[in-house]
This record gives structure tokens, sequence and C-alpha cells, in this order.
């Protein structure tokens, strides 16, 4: 496959997922995001650890935070400190949350039922499969970088070895004078 048909399965790819949430949130009346945080509380008895939460979401950790600070906002939840350890946030559907978070669930049921339905199940299996390849591809990379960029912020370079700009010297300095 040449690169730009790879751009352009990546383009698709977004342009899909951007049309998903739209329809999600218009027919479910909650933003994915948000929708996700409600279930994954209503899944665990309405409570969980933060910290649980954003392993269980895989989601980042500010994220996640401004997601409850909305959501405590509505009265969907309350978070507080944990009586073994203050170092942890507890979180907890209310009465509210709770009410709201059973009210959509059918909905969402549905909407994944009208969405999914038409799709034979062969086309389903494919599509699962090349997104699980896909999400380990990107995993793959994305440590790959990672390693790279720890492995390159924790050996300095030599102060007479040739920089990136082929300068001698101190690496990065003003003035340099190119090598040979």
């Amino acid at each position: 496959m040449e690169e730009q048909d790879r751009v352009a399965v990546m383009q698709q790819f977004g342009r899909t997922y951007r049309a998903f949430m739209s329809a999600f949130e218009a027919h479910v009346g909650q933003p994915l995001p948000r929708w996700r945080i409600l279930l994954a509380l209503h899944e665990q008895a309405g409570e969980s650890s933060q910290k649980r939460l954003v392993e269980r979401l895989r989601v980042d950790p500010g994220a996640l935070t401004r997601q409850l600070k909305t959501l405590e906002g509505l009265g969907w939840i309350a978070r507080s400190m944990d009586t073994r350890d203050n170092r942890v946030t507890n979180v907890r559907l209310t009465e509210v949350g709770r009410s709201v978070t059973e009210a959509s669930l059918p909905r969402r049921n549905a909407f994944l039922h009208d969405t999914m339905a038409a799709l034979p199940d062969d086309a389903l299996g494919a599509l699962s499969g090349a997104l699980k390849m896909l999400e380990a591809r990107i995993g793959d990379v994305a440590a790959t970088a990672n390693a790279a960029g720890a492995a390159s912020a924790a050996s300095p370079q030599a102060p007479d070895a040739p920089d990136a700009a082929g300068t001698a010297g101190t690496a990065g300095t003003a003035g340099a004078v190119p090598a040979g």
C-alpha cells in the first residue's frame, strides 16, 4: 500500500471516530468520554478510586480529573479522600448520577445495536482484528519513541563529539565551529 493510501486510511479512521462520537452524544445524551466514566462507575457498584478509573479507561489522569470536575459540578459524582490512605481519591456515583446512567443505558444499547446491526459478522470480526493490530502497533511505536526519548535524555552528548548539526565542541552552543 502506498504512503498516501495509508494516510487516507488513517484520515478515514479519524472521520469515522468523530462521526461516532457526535452520533453517540446525540443519541445517548452524553459525550462519550463522560459516558465511559459513568458506565465504569456503574459497573463497579457505583464507586472506584480515581487511579483505578485511569487504568480501566486508559485515559490521561489530567483528562480524567477535568471530566470528574464536570461530573461533580452536575452533581452526578462525589469525590472524597480515602479514609485509609489520603493519597487516594475515591469517586462514587450519586443517586442522581446513578439515575442518569441507568436512564442512558437503553439509549446506548439501542445506538450500538442500530449502528452495528446492518454490518455482517465477518466484517465486524475483520474490523475488530484490524483495530486490535493497529492499537498494538501504536503501542509499540509509542514505546519505542518513549524509550528513545528517555535514552537521549539520560545520555548527554560528549563535549567534543559532533552534534546533529555536525559541529564539534560543546553541543548546541552558539558559535560552534563546523567540523572539518
